[in-house]
């Protein structure tokens, strides 16, 4: 039996900050130091910002009790514009963590050629479980 697989493209709520330590020379960016700036949020338990995707960290720890793999960990420094707490000054927000992909096609999560983040069926369905993808587009993706 094949494997399905998904492209996700996350609700996008913000940009890198000054923070961010990256190699532009290489495509898509290497990042060294991730701090990450919010706009704006819709509540998805899944963001991006290119290179990046972010996760919150109670999606993250549902994660980290499965044996998805293709991922790692990293920590993220978070900050809010002005924009942010001028729309929401009294919004609590979660806590989020970088979600860094190493997979390589086939895995549950991977990067295609583009940088699009491809899920398995199965991590598919556990994002969609424990977390809120509401404002994530899911294409199906045809592994080749």
């Amino acid at each position: 039996m094949s494997c399905k697989y998904y492209k996700l493209i996350p609700e996008v709520p913000g940009e890198l900050g000054e923070k961010t330590q990256m190699d532009s020379s290489v495509h898509p960016p290497k990042i060294e130091y991730l701090q990450f700036i919010f706009d704006g949020w819709l509540g998805d338990d899944l963001i991006e910002c290119f290179p990046c995707f972010l996760i919150s960290e109670t999606l993250q720890l549902s994660l980290g009790k499965t044996d998805l793999g293709g991922f790692t960990i990293k920590e993220v420094e978070i900050a809010y514009s002005s924009l942010f707490e001028e729309l929401y000054p009294d919004r609590k927000m979660p806590a989020f963590k970088w979600l860094v992909i190493i997979g390589k096609d086939g895995d549950d999560f991977f990067l295609d050629t583009k940088n699009n983040l491809i899920v398995s069926e199965r991590c598919l369905g556990f994002l969609k479980e424990y977390g809120n993808l509401n404002n994530c587009e899911v294409e199906y993706f045809i592994l080749k």
